[in-house]
């Protein structure tokens, strides 16, 4: 039982609860992971992002919205038995967050979508995932609950899975969360955000940890037909982000990704081979805009 979010429900709800993440309703953003070549097999991948969020209502502690995401990402394998190349991913979602009373929140977020390969058949690739998470309000500045998802992976079984929800505004500057952020959405993930008075709150900078799977559906190939990859890795980053009085906001991130792996199953869902792969730095840029 896999015990953390799946990227492509993070993205998905970073999306449609934008302004509580403090992140843009409107975003497109690209990434390079550089090559990790030790001699035993390698991976680059390019990734390129577009999403957009509609709130329905938007009043205090009430939120209900709508969601789109496209992603495409592209690997370039060497020398392993991992050998897709150009996944995409769409996504439509909803999203609700309620004041129940003075002091709990209850946020509902449902997405559906497809996780294919280029030439598969995309229909195999759906996908559906549903999370719930009441928090308690401690006070104005601290929030923490329990929640629960219920995620379907390609070709795997319906997973159940716990989330602790954090959202601590230390101070006026400073700010730890745990949960999806613009830097990264996917999966499991606390950071700290520093938004300095001195430089008149248009600089944000964000540093965390996160660690991610995402599943998809893959073309038939000489090692696996009708099945499945996989993708699982750790980050560590740094990122910037620069305020523009137009409400453009531009993001630049630097980090390293670690524990990275690469497996394949076929249509029952037993891992046919896997990929432990050396760590590899990665620089990603995005432009948002706030309406």
């Amino acid at each position: 039982m896999k015990t953390f979010i799946p990227s492509s429900t993070l993205l998905i709800l970073l999306t449609i609860s934008a302004q509580a993440q403090n992140n843009s309703p409107l975003q497109a953003n690209y990434s390079h992971q550089f090559r990790n070549d030790d001699g035993s097999g390698s991976v680059a991948v390019n990734r390129w992002g577009l999403r957009g969020g509609l709130p329905l209502i938007n009043k205090e502690d009430n939120l209900l919205a709508i969601g789109a995401r496209y992603a495409l990402h592209r690997y370039d394998f060497d020398g392993t038995t991992a050998d897709w190349e150009a996944i995409h991913l769409a996504n439509l979602g909803l999203a609700s967050r309620w004041q129940l009373n003075e002091d709990w929140l209850l946020g509902n977020f449902a997405v559906i979508g497809i996780s294919a390969e280029e030439s598969s058949d995309k229909a195999d690739g759906f996908n559906f995932n549903y999370i719930s998470i009441a928090q308690y309000k401690w006070n104005d500045r601290l929030s923490i609950g329990p929640g629960v998802g219920i995620s379907s992976q390609v070709d795997q079984d319906l997973s159940v899975f716990p989330i602790i929800a954090v959202n601590w505004q230390i101070n006026d500057e400073w700010k730890f969360a745990s949960g999806p952020s613009q830097f990264a959405p996917s999966g499991a993930n606390v950071y700290v955000e520093f938004t300095p008075a001195a430089l008149q709150e248009k600089w944000m900078f964000t540093g965390g940890f996160s660690y991610s799977s995402q599943n998809f559906k893959i073309a038939d190939n000489a090692t696996v037909i009708d099945g499945s990859g996989e993708e699982r890795l750790a980050s560590a980053y740094l990122a910037a982000t620069y305020n523009m009085e137009s409400g453009v906001r531009l993001n630049a991130i630097a980090g390293y990704n670690f524990l990275q792996s690469y497996s394949t199953f076929n249509n029952s869902g037993n891992e046919l081979s896997k990929e432990i792969l050396e760590d590899a730095p990665f620089l990603g840029v995005s432009v948002g805009f706030d309406f």
